[in-house]
């Protein structure tokens, strides 16, 4: 069976100087400008690593990426790439959805052996929903990445790094249902992005 992409995600470690990512970006949004419906580029200082969406305008069946061809120039300035299709599961608008973000939190994981369906069912039923409707969250998506593990992907399109920490966040992080589910996480990464 095809499986449809909606998003090409390149995550890499930046070699040399943090402002490296910038010029990442900039070299990336100017070559791929004509290939995608939209694109936004992602720097995380404390992790070194430097996440790229290339949106497709619509569900797409694409083939394996020939990675040097797709970096073309900024080669040189990234190393430890992997380049994912990723589909969309749960798109949602947040609370501040008029707003323009300031910075992109992921959650990846695997889920444990024989938790794959209720990790999925807690994501869209309580927990997405719920971080959503949360002042200063602007958009909530969960995602599988079809080629990388971790295969589930879920990013926060926030207002500031400061909206993990408010009352309403933790409230729903703190549930009956996420006490349950959240020690099945596996092979996890939590990180706090900035756009470039």
């Amino acid at each position: 069976m095809t499986q449809l992409v909606d998003l090409l995600l390149m995550r890499a470690k930046v070699k040399g100087h943090p402002q490296n990512a910038s010029e990442i970006a900039r070299v990336l949004r100017q070559a791929k400008q004509n290939e995608y419906k939209q694109m936004a580029f992602t720097y995380s200082q404390d992790a070194n690593l430097f996440y790229g969406y290339f949106y497709l305008g619509e569900p797409s069946e694409i083939g394996v990426i020939d990675k040097s061809g797709f970096l073309g120039s900024v080669d040189n300035l990234v190393e430890e790439v992997e380049l994912s299709r990723v589909v969309f599961v749960n798109p949602l608008d947040g609370f501040s959805y008029s707003e323009a973000p300031n910075n992109r939190y992921t959650v990846e994981m695997d889920p444990q052996a024989g938790w794959r369906d209720e990790l999925f069912a807690w994501y869209d039923e309580e927990h997405l929903p719920g971080l959503a409707c949360v002042p200063g969250c602007i958009r909530a998506t969960r995602c599988i990445n079809l080629d990388h593990s971790p295969y589930s992907f879920a990013f926060y399109d926030l207002l500031s790094p400061q909206v993990l920490g408010c009352d309403a966040w933790l409230k729903v992080r703190h549930t009956p249902w996420s006490d349950k589910v959240r020690p099945h996480f596996t092979n996890t990464r939590r990180t706090m992005f900035s756009f470039c």
